[in-house]
């Protein structure tokens, strides 16, 4: 029998907000995101066990594309199965950037339980740390604007400012009907440049929702206000944020978001 996993259904209001609620369903949507490894749980009441690092399960018109891979003691493929999905059914594997804790978890495992064909997609910088994992993986770099699904893209290396200095990562677009959903993996305070590197590739398309962690921790109240007010700026309707973000952060933003933001936990769904 299947465990209880938690739902945030997502819709756009009149208004033209997005409006986030819980609901329990049985079995996870065709177009939906999944938080699947994380060291915050949410409400799911699955036995999963919750470690560092951040993984998503994304699915889009009923395939699959797994978001990193989490932290090395992530037991992936058991939470996987614990909220329902099915590791067989995933067709590409996207890896946002080359920190430890979104590369190593089960990574050979996972790739043993999906076709041999799967492809994995990464930055130019995570491919050495991608082989060593798993020598022999079906490797694409990305430099470039890239297509993994018919509706679903990577829009090339973005250059973020982190605690350590620049870092190269890749956000994952889903392009529906009604505006674009950005996933990123940890922004750090670059979020509003890979945003803008979103609208550029896409011709400067409404995005309806981001959904990661944006790694504010060591921020001050001022420069989280002024992010928050950046990404209202450029037109983007909601938030559903995740692991490294930090409490700070998260009340300020859920002060000036209101319902238009939801913390994105472990063992959660957003459908869309």
């Amino acid at each position: 029998m299947k465990s209880t996993v938690y739902y945030r259904v997502c819709f756009a209001a009149l208004a033209g907000l997005l409006i986030c609620s819980p609901v329990a369903a049985a079995d996870p949507p065709a177009n939906s995101i999944t938080v699947v490894s994380s060291h915050q749980m949410g409400k799911s009441k699955a036995e999963v066990l919750a470690r560092g690092g951040l993984s998503m399960y994304v699915m889009v018109n009923g395939k699959a594309i797994l978001f990193d891979t989490g932290a090395e003691d992530s037991p992936l493929l058991k939470n996987i199965k614990e909220l329902g999905l099915d590791a067989t059914l995933i067709d590409a594997i996207v890896f946002s950037h080359s920190q430890s804790d979104r590369v190593h978890g089960e990574m050979p495992d996972v790739l043993n339980a999906t076709s041999s064909k799967v492809k994995v997609y990464v930055p130019a910088s995570t491919a050495e740390v991608v082989s060593q994992k798993k020598p022999g993986a079906n490797v694409v770099l990305v430099s470039k604007p890239t297509r993994v699904l018919p509706d679903a893209w990577l829009v090339g290396p973005m250059h973020l400012e982190s605690e350590g200095g620049a870092t190269v990562q890749q956000a994952l677009v889903l392009d529906r009907p009604d505006g674009l959903i950005v996933i990123i993996g940890c922004s750090f305070p670059g979020v509003a440049s890979a945003v803008q590197q979103v609208k550029e590739v896409f011709g400067h398309r409404r995005i309806q929702l981001v959904a990661g962690g944006f790694h504010l921790r060591g921020s001050s109240k001022h420069e989280i206000r002024e992010l928050s007010l950046k990404l209202q700026q450029k037109g983007i309707k909601g938030l559903a944020l995740s692991n490294c973000t930090g409490d700070p952060a998260l009340k300020i933003f859920r002060q000036e978001w209101g319902d238009r933001l939801v913390s994105f936990d472990f063992g959660e769904t957003l459908r869309f």
